[in-house]
């Protein structure tokens, strides 16, 4: 794998809409978050204290860690609760029904 190859995750049907799944990927663990009008791809991990954020919930662009309710922007990984924490996220391409992300 080469930087900023495309890395297919999965069907866009195996994230329905308003959930997410995670997956391990060449060595990174991604959160695949479908928000029902758009794909997201986070960092599988909250920046406060590792918790999976796949099992958070969705809000809007949003998810909530389920352990300590740091509210993350999907978009943009910055936690919006936190100053200066961010979590990890990644590029979507949907392509044939299928999601990709670009790792760095």
């Amino acid at each position: 794998m080469k930087e900023n190859d495309l890395i297919e995750v999965c069907a866009l049907a195996d994230v329905p809409a308003g959930e997410s799944r995670a997956y391990s990927l060449e060595g990174y663990d991604i959160a695949v978050f479908n928000t029902g009008d758009d794909v997201f791809a986070v960092e599988n991990r909250c920046p406060h204290m590792g918790a999976p954020l796949s099992e958070g919930e969705i809000v809007d662009h949003h998810i909530c860690c389920h352990q300590h309710s740091w509210i993350i922007d999907l978009d943009t990984g910055m936690v919006l609760n936190r100053d200066g924490e961010y979590a990890a996220t990644y590029p979507v391409t949907i392509k044939d029904d299928k999601i990709f992300v670009q790792v760095f």
